[in-house]
């Protein structure tokens, strides 16, 4: 697609629908989840278990072939919790999969496929069972995750730290570093001192960032028809 065609009466229906999808079948699988959050195909969103809580302006996006799963193992006498801070970005194909409990940070950023996992899930010997050793995970405030990495159980990411994409963490990283490798090695350093802008200032106004956006929308999809969308949806030409 090389751009939308649709009305912006329909761009604005849709987005009415998937929020009240969202409403209606997502928000509830959180045991609390801010406000201002924003799902983005939320059909493929997947919460399986108790104790999944995500602070203010949580964006998620999902689609059917790479779907977002937060997970929670719930044993007897075992409550793994997901906690999620503010203005946390998921994007698809991200897992969070918690036996005891993970932390993210505000203003986290996770990429496509990216995993992050605080138990091994089996034993070495025994394979029939949940590995009883998982290890609380933590991401400090504003941590990327780059695409497809994996961190693994009793890892802590400091403040504003860089996972490269297919990267393997499994010991502690230092705050205001870039790993990468497998096992994720430090390859660059960040200037602490550095004026870092981050999704906590990009989601400082949730509503007048909606405001600007839908005025961008306005402007971009402004001459669009249904029939102009009909065509591009049935006969796409070059220009669609």
């Amino acid at each position: 697609m090389r751009r939308d065609a649709r009305p912006k009466w329909l761009y604005d229906l849709e987005n009415h629908f998937w929020n009240w999808w969202t409403a209606r079948f997502v928000a509830p699988r959180f045991d609390a989840l801010g406000p201002y959050a924003k799902f983005i195909g939320p059909r493929h969103v997947h919460l399986f278990g108790r104790g999944v809580r995500a602070g203010k302006a949580l964006h998620v996006i999902a689609s059917s072939d790479a779907p977002v799963r937060l997970t929670v193992w719930a044993a007897p006498e075992k409550n793994g919790e997901i906690i999620l801070g503010d203005c946390v970005l998921l994007t698809g194909g991200t897992r969070i999969l918690a036996a005891r409990k993970i932390t993210i940070g505000d203003g986290c950023m996770l990429a496509r496929d990216a995993t992050v996992s605080d138990c091994d899930w089996h034993g070495l010997y025994d394979r029939t069972n949940i590995d009883d050793n998982a290890k609380p995970v933590t991401l400090a405030d504003n941590v990327w995750l780059g695409d497809g990495s994996f961190v693994g159980k009793g890892v802590s990411i400091g403040q504003n730290s860089i996972v490269g994409a297919r990267a393997v963490v499994t010991r502690d990283v230092p705050a205001n570093v870039v790993v990468a490798g497998n096992p994720a090695k430090v390859v660059k350093d960040l200037d602490p001192d550095a004026e870092f802008c981050t999704r906590m200032d990009l989601l400082a106004d949730p509503p007048s960032l909606d405001r600007f956006m839908d005025k961008a929308y306005t402007h971009m999809l402004e001459n669009n028809t249904l029939l102009d969308w009909l065509r591009s949806r049935i006969a796409p030409g070059l220009e669609d």
